[in-house]
């Protein structure tokens, strides 16, 4: 896991491989640094402090290739920490009990496979929910720049309204800065216009990447009052729905969005309320198979989309990977991506 800019205070995203206690010790001052920069009582940084403790602990005594992630985490007036853990093949947290500092307001997640590894998630908050958390659709995210890049030309935005999500991953051609002036006037666009069907956004993301190199782009809208998900993409973006274990393709058309001008075409699948929805720029291989990771439409998208990006990257291009999958409940709220 890399190092992205911030697009606040020097920092969004921080990762490490861990080794040793030393390594341990990193993490202590990372988590502290950010639970600090969000707001954090000092009680609730020193139950940051702990929980990063614990997981990177665990992977320097237990693991093989650990990974650690820190990042924030917000929602709506919220700010929060997350705190992601990744190794290969290594003894999962059900074998080696863990005792994170969570409360119950907070989330903590893991998601093991036999002989693959497994992938841990605390997200924790510096204060309870005003009212209840009634948000329809949950959603996971992980991004990598092209190795010895500080940006990455791949970005995501996800916005949600009721009972209806639309999502965004743009691939800018090539990497480095000028790919990600083409992603990032992409987001720009569907931020102004996510409220219009996905081939009218596509329109307008056209059209705001003229001046740019182009992107490859994806949108899909779910709309779980009407119980589909509607998918319009150009370039090569791989996009699947995960039902009961099994992967199905939603179809990108060819062509290069700001460059080839074309019609964008939509098509309509149904959606089961226990789908998940999976996008990733090529950064990715396409071809990983579901069916190696027992019940992943079932876990918290962030362990899916962690999982992929540590199995399935490669190592010539940006990445990106987006999960989504519903939860109980309404929300009204705008969701940050990088880019």
């Amino acid at each position: 896991m890399s190092t992205e800019q911030s697009v606040r205070e020097g920092w969004q995203v921080a990762g490490m491989a861990i080794h040793d206690d030393t390594d341990v010790g990193r993490v202590q001052r990372l988590a502290a640094r950010a639970a600090h920069h969000q707001g954090f009582a000092p009680a609730d940084v020193e139950r940051v402090t702990r929980t990063a403790t614990e997981l990177a602990r665990h992977l320097a005594r237990h693991g093989r290739d650990g990974q650690m992630l820190v990042r924030f985490a917000e929602w709506g007036e919220r700010r929060g920490v997350e705190l992601i853990s990744t190794d290969s093949g290594t003894v999962g947290a059900e074998a080696v009990p863990l005792r994170p500092a969570v409360l119950p307001y907070d989330l903590f997640k893991v998601y093991a496979v036999p002989t693959r590894g497994t992938v841990m998630l605390a997200r924790l908050w510096g204060t309870a929910p005003s009212g209840s958390d009634d948000r329809r659709y949950a959603f996971g995210s992980m991004a990598e720049p092209f190795p010895g890049e500080t940006v990455s030309g791949d970005a995501w935005a996800v916005e949600q309204h009721g009972r209806r999500v639309v999502a965004l991953v743009s691939d800018g051609l090539g990497h480095g800065k000028e790919a990600a002036v083409a992603s990032t006037a992409a987001v720009s666009a569907f931020r102004q216009h996510h409220r219009e069907p996905v081939e009218v956004i596509a329109t307008h993301l056209h059209r705001a990447l003229r001046s740019s190199r182009g992107a490859a782009i994806a949108l899909a809208e779910v709309d779980g009052d009407l119980g589909q998900v509607r998918f319009c993409g150009t370039g090569n973006i791989s996009a699947r729905m995960l039902i009961a274990g099994r992967a199905h393709e939603l179809i990108s058309m060819y062509g290069i969005a700001g460059y080839q001008r074309q019609r964008y075409q939509t098509f309509t699948q149904a959606w089961p309320d226990d789908a998940m929805l999976v996008m990733h720029s090529d950064g990715l291989s396409s071809k990983w198979d579901v069916a190696a990771y027992p019940h992943l439409h079932e876990q918290h998208p962030q362990l899916a989309a962690t999982t992929l990006m540590r199995d399935a990257t490669r190592a010539r291009d940006d990445a990106v990977v987006v999960a989504i999958r519903g939860v109980d409940g309404a929300a009204q709220v705008s969701v940050p991506g990088p880019g």
